[in-house]
């Protein structure tokens, strides 16, 4: 089956094709002549290029922050299957790999803009005086060119995927769509191959501005990405939709152009938006190296930011490079009854209470919802608060009947449960009181207190359990325990 792509750069241009077609954006590039000299990076154009000002996406996705933590890692491939890539091009020489069969082999450079224009948005190099910058200034770039221009078959593209996985890549990023409410079952085999694979494959959503599925970024386990302008409303071209896992900018980019200029364009698409993302799960694995396809997706829509359009009111999130890297996904702190905190896994150390006078004992720690940041508890009832961990008050200047013996954040992590021996319960932040066993007489006293989806349970040292806003789901009282209980935990999946 042939195929027709219609590639975009400055202006969207949709045309009319036939079912089983291929549709990505039509290239119109314009060069950009004057350029500014700047440092940090010292590349002209990450500091504005007359007449268009500074590169906006930067800032919006947190690059500059991110860069503080990794500059991508040289063991991490990006495959960009597409019109092929200009691999002349000052600002990319040395980071492009070809592999002989792989796609339909070089071609000349016109026939590369949109292509280039990918690979100048994930990996252009960094701090070498030339032009502009990517993401990504370490990542290899895999390039498998499937189009003859803006024309391409199902069957060269799908052949392109299951290469590109075959031969190392860790990420391959997609910007075409087929027109029809079912992806190609060729397509679809190679996408699922490429998975199998451990794959992470991301797919710009379209550029007809509609609300409905486009393939292949709506395929199962695809990370499909729309396009926002500079004010982080969805732009006007793109393709929306609650099927769309994560937005990222797609509207004035600066990027790198393809033929005897080797100069730079200004390009817009859900084509730009998807290697955005790319060059981000790049940074990513560079940063949690440990982290398999779905590890690196999760992580990414997990730390985005939520969005709320101006225009239609709409919720949707926004790619985040700073926090994505950020954000520990293992994370494990232990304290001291004297305030001593020990911090494990990929988590950091925000402070304790080695250096301050305690009242009484530590006896709890609660991490917040990022977890760069967590809080202690006294039995007193005294709570501080480290990190990004907000201050939501305490305890400590009231007189308690029992001790506090455990604390637990709520699903959103913007709030937390105080309890006391008795099961007296203390809420704070966006925690809410849904009963507790203060005015009860008990059996033993409560030891901990578990945060459930919906509330929260109480646990007392005999293995009672108390539920409140939440299932019962047994005891341990009938058990022929040989010591107490002393703690409780429950799996509540917040990410």
């Amino acid at each position: 089956m042939r195929i027709k792509a219609a590639l975009s750069l400055v202006v969207i241009t949709l045309t009319c094709i036939s079912p089983g077609h291929l549709l990505a954006a039509e290239t119109n590039t314009q060069d950009l002549a004057e350029l500014s000299a700047i440092s940090n990076p010292n590349d002209p154009c990450f500091g504005g290029c007359a007449p268009y000002g500074v590169p906006w996406h930067f800032e919006a996705i947190g690059a500059p922050e991110a860069w503080e933590i990794t500059n991508g890692s040289s063991d991490v491939t990006i495959a960009v299957v597409d019109t092929g890539i200009d691999d002349q091009h000052p600002d990319l020489v040395g980071r492009i790999t070809r592999v002989p069969g792989c796609g339909l082999g070089q071609t000349n450079q016109y026939s590369t803009s949109h292509g280039t224009f990918i690979a100048g948005l994930i990996g252009a190099s960094a701090n070498n005086s030339l032009s502009t910058v990517g993401l990504d200034w370490n990542a290899q770039i895999l390039d498998v060119r499937v189009m003859n221009g803006s024309n391409g078959r199902t069957s060269d593209i799908a052949a392109g995927i299951k290469c590109a996985a075959v031969h190392g890549a860790d990420i391959i990023t997609l910007s075409f769509v087929q027109q029809g409410s079912q992806l190609s079952p060729v397509l679809q085999q190679a996408i699922s191959e490429a998975q199998d694979a451990g794959v992470l494959v991301i797919a710009a959503a379209g550029n007809d501005g509609y609300e409905r599925q486009r393939f292949p970024a709506a395929a199962e386990g695809v990370l499909s990405v729309g396009a926002v302008a500079q004010s982080l409303d969805i732009a006007s071209f793109s393709t929306r939709g609650s099927w769309i896992d994560l937005m990222a900018p797609g509207e004035g980019l600066l990027s790198l152009g393809a033929g005897q200029s080797n100069g730079v364009r200004l390009g817009q698409g859900s084509s730009f938006a998807a290697p955005v993302v790319a060059a981000g799960a790049s940074l990513v694995k560079a940063r949690f190296p440990y982290f398999d396809a779905t590890q690196i997706s999760n992580q990414l829509v997990r730390t985005a930011k939520t969005h709320i359009s101006q225009v239609s009111s709409s919720q949707y999130r926004i790619l985040d490079v700073e926090q994505a890297l950020k954000q520990p996904y293992r994370s494990h702190w232990q304290v001291t009854e004297t305030g001593q905190v020990i911090a494990l896994g990929e988590s950091e150390h925000f402070g304790d209470l080695t250096t301050r006078p305690l009242i009484r004992n530590v006896t709890a720690i609660a991490a917040n919802l990022t977890g760069l940041g967590y809080w202690l508890g006294q039995t007193n009832g005294a709570v501080t608060a480290f990190g990004e961990a907000r201050d939501l008050g305490d305890l400590s200047t009231m007189t308690l009947n029992k001790p506090i013996v455990d604390m637990a954040t709520t699903p959103s992590g913007n709030g937390y449960w105080l309890v006391a021996s008795d099961g007296g319960i203390f809420s704070f932040g966006d925690a809410q009181f849904h009963g507790s066993t203060g005015a009860m007489t008990l059996n033993k006293p409560i030891t901990s207190v578990v945060q459930t989806r919906s509330g929260y349970d109480l646990v007392a040292e005999d293995g009672g359990v108390f539920n409140f806003n939440s299932p019962f789901l047994g005891s341990a009282v009938s058990e022929n325990m040989g010591s107490s209980i002393v703690d409780a935990t429950s799996r509540v999946s917040r990410w």
